[in-house]
């Protein structure tokens, strides 16, 4: 069977004459700074105890981003025996990465993280170790700073074995205990299969299918339910819909069949779909849309043949560009409430998708005062945001700043949103740096 293992040679130097995107980087240091810088992504650990942050280098200041770990009990980053906080440099402009926890407990990896890049068209695997601090590894190069050739799927030579922009991955369970990897790539609207068997160390990742959609690829979500996969795209106003079905040759075991997409009510600015969650029980797609600002609520139950519905069920008025999506238990009794970051709004609304309308609004327009730093007002612009239900602490929200004044390294902030909390729904903190204490 056909093999794009991540062992292609993949440094930005020897590619100098074939790769772009990478020139601007060349002879760029290291981000120096302690914080994180362009939160683009979040994603908890299935314990609640850590919180794995992605950085993206948007101004391309440095020769790479930054993956960095946020221990949930202090909120502050995860640091070394010195005070430095650990990190691993990833290929600039990042994307959703997934998580994947190894299964094993007597394994060496305790999870392994699936991070996209749209400066060089890579994917990064990057193996995070069973250890006291957590430490995250992928062979990096020290002179580049990008991972290692066995850690990296990257283009080469004008081919593009993860699309062109790769902004989003996807994880789901296929046959024989191997995982399937979901990518999509956001300029030439690329998605890609691959799979792996998560017992080999480092993983070998093996290419199956890909197919084209509409360019403009933001987001995928796969149902558990109907074994269906959803991806959002920025330029049409439908949801792409696909299956895996099992191919006719040894060398295609199994092939992407594009289903009808979901047409969903637009206005004529033209940008649409952007983040994507599932309610607790999967029997609810919902979807950030942008055009007009709602969130966008699916039935996607699927029939007695495994078929989903895909039914507009209503569409909530939200703030200006809603972005990021997290789902938790905190309602009334129990039932979910969908949170959402509205990027040109400076806030994130909090919507209740059983009386289908919204309960809250999050400012994220605070004062911060950093060590040394005078108190500013941040501008908040959230994007990224997870939701963890933190030992001993209960359900809290973290939301990471895009835009903050000139100087000022960017912000993830705390929000507690259990029903307990006293401050409940207000931005509370942000995560610092540093070692232990309370935050």
């Amino acid at each position: 069977m056909p093999t794009a293992a991540l062992r292609l040679p993949a440094f930005c130097l020897v590619l100098v004459a074939t790769a772009a995107a990478c020139d601007n980087n060349i002879g760029l240091p290291a981000d120096p700074t302690n914080g994180l810088r362009y939160p683009i992504a979040l994603v908890a650990d299935p314990s609640g105890k850590q919180i794995f942050a992605l950085g993206a280098n948007f101004d391309r200041l440095y020769r790479a981003g930054r993956m960095r770990t946020i221990d949930t009990l202090t909120d502050r980053y995860v640091v070394d025996a010195s005070g430095t906080p650990i990190a691993t440099e990833v290929p600039s402009f990042g994307g959703s990465f997934a998580i994947d926890p190894t299964l094993d407990p007597t394994a060496t990896t305790s999870f392994h993280l699936l991070v996209p890049s749209r400066d060089d068209d890579s994917l990064c695997v990057l193996d995070v170790k069973h250890a006291t601090p957590t430490s995250m590894d992928c062979n990096a190069d020290p002179l580049t700073g990008l991972c290692g050739s066995d850690h990296r799927i990257a283009a080469l030579n004008g081919v593009f074995p993860v699309g062109d922009d790769p902004i989003a991955v996807a994880l789901s369970d296929g046959p024989d205990g191997r995982r399937r990897v979901h990518i999509a790539a956001s300029n030439n609207g690329q998605l890609s299969l691959y799979d792996y068997d998560p017992k080999e160390q480092p993983l070998n990742l093996r290419s199956l299918d890909s197919v084209t959609m509409p360019a403009g690829l933001n987001s995928i979500a796969i149902s558990p339910l109907s074994h269906r996969a959803y991806v959002t795209t920025t330029r049409s106003a439908a949801v792409q819909t696909y299956r895996i079905d099992a191919g006719t040759s040894p060398d295609k075991p199994w092939l992407i069949a594009q289903e009808p997409s979901v047409i969903l009510p637009a206005s004529p600015i033209a940008d649409y779909g952007r983040g994507l969650a599932f309610s607790s029980d999967f029997s609810r797609l919902y979807v950030a849309w942008r055009s007009p600002a709602s969130l966008a609520i699916l039935d996607v139950v699927p029939d007695a043949s495994g078929v989903p519905s895909n039914r507009l069920v209503d569409s909530i008025v939200l703030g200006s560009k809603p972005s990021g999506l997290a789902v938790a238990p905190t309602g009334p009794n129990g039932r979910d409430l969908v949170y959402v970051s509205c990027y040109g709004d400076d806030a994130v609304w909090v919507v209740d998708p059983a009386l289908r309308t919204s309960v809250g609004r999050i400012s994220m327009r605070l004062g911060i005062q950093e060590p040394g730093e005078n108190p500013h007002i941040v501008r908040g612009s959230p994007f990224a945001m997870a939701v963890v239900n933190v030992p001993t602490r209960g359900w809290q929200l973290y939301a990471g700043l895009f835009s903050v004044p000139t100087g000022s390294s960017h912000q993830v902030v705390v929000v507690p949103i259990d029903p307990s909390a006293t401050n409940r729904n207000t931005a509370d903190h942000i995560v610092h740096v540093g070692l232990g204490g309370t935050p």
